[in-house]
């Protein structure tokens, strides 16, 4: 009965049948409605273009992904099982950092059938403050994939497989 009371008092006022009032409600649904649909601010993408060292190791031809930090913040990155891919020809990365994520998409010229092969494909990093990096690896040539998180601190050692 109290609840009915206030009800039809505040019908009474005035208050919502002005005009101001439905003005003023409708800045205010506008700011959350911008609020809720502004994405996440994580700064602008960052590239980054890295022609990779070519080798014959043949310890590793399941194809992974390796990372090395070191003490100087550099971190190595390691492509190993890579195939049909010869000296002549060359593997490269394009990383594009936005925050803290860190997407690589591997780019793969084959080279002459004649040359010697190689398997593994080794780049710097020299970009990677000490912070935990959720990285995406993809090489689309050979249709693998894979994903790890890593913490850039000296010592850490990370080998993932691609699938």
């Amino acid at each position: 009965m109290l609840l009915d009371a206030v009800i039809l008092s505040l019908i009474s006022l005035s208050v919502f049948q002005s005009v101001e009032f439905y003005v003023i409600s409708a800045v205010v649904a506008a700011a959350v409605l911008a609020f809720a649909s502004k994405g996440e601010s994580r700064g602008p993408v960052r590239q980054y273009l890295l022609p990779g060292v070519l080798s014959l190791e043949g310890s590793l031809r399941t194809p992974s992904v390796e990372f090395l930090c070191n003490d100087d913040g550099t971190v190595i990155l390691r492509r190993h099982g890579i195939d049909g891919v010869s000296l002549s020809g060359a593997v490269s990365i394009a990383v594009n950092v936005k925050g803290f994520d860190l997407e690589i998409k591997e780019r793969v010229v084959t080279g002459k059938a004649s040359d010697e092969k190689i398997d593994t494909a080794s780049f710097i990093l020299d970009f990677m403050a000490a912070e935990r990096y959720f990285i995406s690896y993809r090489a689309e040539d050979c249709g693998l994939f894979c994903a790890t998180a890593l913490h850039n601190r000296p010592g850490i050692h990370v080998v993932k497989a691609m699938q």
